[in-house]
């Protein structure tokens, strides 16, 4: 995904997150390479496809609810390709709150 067609710009920031793909059966404990409002570059040394559909879930601390939002696999990067080994994701039917909430969650770890 080229920085020209983000409706937002990345910052490179590591947030915990787990990744679940229940199609694909798999669950990944990982950390954000950089992140969006609207998408993340995830670590990841396993491939998923692109156009999977998967649900990120970012721990928003001990006194609340994670963060739960639907994302679509949009790129993978491998150590072969040159590139990070990990996963693009586009979130997907995020709301305003959902927006507000993962600027919250990019903030807290630049800071």
């Amino acid at each position: 995904m080229d920085n020209d067609r983000r409706s937002r710009k990345r910052v490179p920031i590591s947030v915990e997150l787990k990744l679940h793909a229940p199609s694909l059966h798999f669950v990944l404990l990982s950390r954000t390479v950089d992140m969006s409002t609207r998408g993340a570059f995830v670590r990841s040394n396993r491939p998923l496809p692109v156009g999977a559909p998967v649900t990120v879930e970012f721990d928003r601390g001990r006194a609340k609810n994670p963060l739960r939002v639907s994302a679509e696999v949009v790129r993978v990067g491998s150590v072969e390709e040159g590139r990070a080994a990990g996963i693009a994701l586009r979130f997907t039917d995020v709301t305003e709150l959902d927006e507000a909430l993962i600027d919250d969650l990019i903030r807290t770890a630049k800071a």
